[in-house]
């Protein structure tokens, strides 16, 4: 919750879906996005103003989130993924233009900075494919696509280049084969469509709607 500086949680009924408010637990200034691990025992939050990552762990029997301190990201973190690994974090800095990279302690859920990496101008949104080899970065400002390869024994990301989307990118997500992408561009009311090279990661523009 952005205004509140928390993140609220909820127990969700399993026959129906609804949400069941459980309350809150305090995050860092502006915090703007969240994510759950895959094992589904730690979690995170970007501070976008305080510049930093709350991390969580999250109770198996009640839902509840348990503070395991914070640490530093780039300037204005926006969105946080995790790999399907459970590996490796990501962090998508809109102010510094950038990702930031880290490991995560499987016993923890602590993250360990591994350096950053150039984006496009105004990141606001990371996706990690389901197949763990390929990340995208949204980035707002210069309406493209960054594309990286992800070392699977570091998570380290290289860069391969950049494509063009409709205007002003707002969302990346990946299809859970890995063969497709698709972006949501805010002002050019449109989706991008891509396919996705399966040795390389790059995308090709496969239209809009």
């Amino acid at each position: 919750n952005q205004g509140s500086d928390n993140i609220s949680m909820y127990t969700i009924n399993s026959s129906t879906g609804a949400l069941n408010s459980i309350g809150t637990v305090a995050a860092g200034t502006a915090t703007h996005s969240v994510t759950v691990d895959p094992t589904g025992r730690f979690a995170y939050a970007t501070n976008s103003g305080a510049g930093n990552v709350s991390m969580y762990t999250i109770n198996a029997s009640t839902g509840l989130l348990t503070s395991n301190g914070s640490i530093g990201a780039g300037s204005t973190p926006y969105e946080i993924t995790v790999d399907p690994s459970g590996r490796f974090a990501y962090v998508a800095n809109n102010g510094g233009n950038n990702v930031s990279m880290y490991t995560i302690n499987t016993s923890t859920g602590a993250l360990t900075a591994n350096g950053t990496i150039a984006t496009g101008s105004g990141p606001l949104s990371m996706t990690v494919a389901p197949n763990g080899r390929f990340a995208y970065v949204a980035n707002f400002t210069n309406s493209t696509v960054s594309m990286y390869s992800i070392d699977s024994a570091t998570g380290t990301l290289t860069a391969n280049g950049t494509i063009a989307t409709g205007t002003n990118p707002w969302s990346v997500t990946v299809d859970r084969t890995s063969r497709f992408a698709y972006v949501a561009n805010i002002n050019s009311h449109n989706v991008s469509m891509y396919t996705i090279d399966a040795s390389t990661g790059a995308l090709t523009a496969n239209g809009t709607i």
